[in-house]
């Protein structure tokens, strides 16, 4: 099992670092060629570099909000389970469909939860999901008031339904290949422009280079991070399924392991 933050941090410090690294000491090494219509040259690197900041923004801010929509999503599919487990109480023969969600939820906690650190959904989780459903369909119901706690249900399942895709379609990557394909071109342009407008004092050089390699590198990596929203460091608390598996079992009166 792979980790998939840290796979791809590791592909972003080889693709980004390493040239960086290489570019600083050349830069150390050589010293700068005088510079013709440095005005010109300037205006040109500012414009650019305005543009690659005004790039890395947008992807952050589309991240920031995938983010907190995984987020509200994992919550909602927490509460949609209590909300579940609250009223099979009120359904006289539901005790096939309580022990199913017990199984749901026992199996997101021991297996999905894993499995979202490699960017999928577990297979295990996806087949008590599916049997959840047909016990659902399954229930026999014998009044006008089950049935009306039964259509509360269906719709639990719905919300849970939603959810689970949600975490499908984003455990693995929001960022489009050819978006970091993007970035990378971008801060190899950086890197030559920054090397054909040095100037002669290299500890100037320095000073205006180790502070914008650093703060954008820490910016990529940020947005690596939000890249892959159930791993790395900055990640989805999903603390809400471990509360949902306690609450359901509970409420199914069923020993809590």
């Amino acid at each position: 099992m792979h980790n998939l933050f840290w796979y791809s941090e590791t592909a972003t410090i080889v693709i980004l670092g390493v040239p960086t690294l290489f570019y600083l000491v050349v830069a150390y090494r050589r010293n700068a060629p005088p510079i013709e219509y440095l005005s010109e040259t300037i205006s040109n690197y500012s414009l650019f570099n305005s543009l690659y900041s005004i790039f890395l923004s947008m992807a952050l801010v589309t991240l920031l909000v995938n983010f907190n929509t995984v987020q509200d999503d994992t919550r909602k599919e927490s509460e949609a389970m209590v909300s579940m487990g609250r009223l099979l109480n009120g359904l006289s023969d539901a005790e096939g469909l309580k022990k199913g969600l017990v199984a749901y939820a026992k199996s997101v906690v021991d297996y999905d939860i894993a499995a979202l650190q490699e960017g999928k959904m577990s297979p295990q989780a996806s087949e008590a999901f599916d049997a959840l459903w047909k016990q659902a369909y399954a229930i026999p119901l014998t009044s006008k008031n089950e049935e009306t706690i039964h259509r509360l249900v269906l719709g639990d399942l719905t919300d849970m339904t939603k959810c689970r895709l949600t975490r499908r379609i984003k455990a693995a990557s929001n960022l489009h290949p050819l978006i970091f394909s993007l970035i990378v071109a971008g801060y190899y342009v950086m890197l030559l422009k920054t090397w054909l407008t040095r100037v002669g004092n290299r500890k100037t050089q320095l000073a205006f280079e180790l502070p914008m390699f650093a703060m954008i590198l820490l910016v990529i990596t940020v947005i690596i991070d939000l890249n892959t929203p159930f791993v790395g460091i900055v990640n989805i608390d999903v603390s809400a399924f471990d509360f949902a598996f306690k609450r359901v079992t509970i409420l199914a009166g069923l020993p809590y392991p």
